[in-house]
C-alpha cells in the first residue's frame, strides 16, 4: 500500500520511504522463495555416487573373477569405443595407442599386461569392492582380492562424466597406470594427453 500526502498545493505525494521498503522487501523474499525453489529442484550431485561407482567397478571385476586360463577372460579394450566404455578419454586414447604401436610396430607395450589387474595372467578369489567419493565428479574405489594364493590391492582414481563413471587412474602393487605411459613417453621424448 503506498501512503500519500498532500501539500498546501493539493499535489499527491509518495511517501518515498515507505516504497522503497516495499520494493526492496518484495524484492528480498522473491529472491529467497527462488533460491529455496532450486535447492529443492535441483538435485545434489554427491547423493548416490558411490552405488553408482561401485556397480560400474562391480561390472568389471565380475569379468576377472576365476582364472584367467579358463573362465576369466577378463575385458578386451581392442578398439576406443570399447576402451572410452571404462576410461576417461585420454586414458583411453594411451591404451589403444600403446596397443596399436604393439601390434603395427612391433614395439614392446607401455602396459605389459591387463590395466584392471595389472598382470597378464590371473587366478582372482576373495574379490571385494569398495567406493569412497572425494567429490560430486571424482572418488575412489579400492579392490582387494586374492591373486595366486596371494592378497593384493588396487586403488583406482575414478571421475564422472555425465550420469557415468570412468577410471582416470589405477595404482597396482607393482606400480601405476599412467606412470607406465609416462615412463615410455620420456623415453620418446613426447608430452602425454591429459
Amino acid at each position: 500500500m503506498i501512503d500519500m500526502a498532500c501539500d498546501g498545493g493539493g499535489e499527491a505525494r509518495f511517501s518515498e520511504d515507505r516504497m522503497i521498503a516495499n520494493a526492496f522487501g518484495r524484492a528480498a523474499m522473491s529472491r529467497r522463495n527462488i533460491i529455496a525453489g532450486l535447492i529443492v529442484l535441483v538435485p545434489i550431485p554427491t547423493l548416490g555416487k558411490e552405488p553408482a561407482a561401485k556397480a560400474f567397478l562391480d561390472e568389471i571385476y565380475r569379468h576377472y573373477l576365476g582364472s584367467s586360463t579358463s573362465d576369466a577372460k577378463g575385458i578386451a579394450l581392442t578398439n576406443a569405443k570399447a576402451a572410452r566404455a571404462y576410461f576417461t578419454v585420454g586414458l583411453a586414447s594411451l591404451i589403444i595407442e600403446d596397443r596399436t604401436l604393439e601390434t603395427k610396430h612391433g614395439e614392446p607395450p607401455a602396459l605389459d599386461g591387463d590395466p584392471f589387474v595389472g598382470h597378464r595372467e590371473w587366478d582372482i578369489s576373495n574379490l571385494a569392492i569398495e567406493v569412497k567419493g572425494i567429490g560430486a565428479f571424482k572418488a575412489t574405489g579400492t579392490v582387494t582380492f586374492t591373486n595366486d594364493g596371494k592378497p593384493e590391492k588396487i586403488v583406482l582414481e575414478l571421475q564422472r562424466s555425465g550420469s557415468d563413471w570412468r577410471i582416470a587412474d589405477i595404482d597396482w602393487d607393482s606400480g601405476n597406470l599412467r606412470s607406465a605411459f609416462r615412463r615410455k613417453a620420456a623415453y620418446h621424448g613426447e608430452t602425454l594427453p591429459r
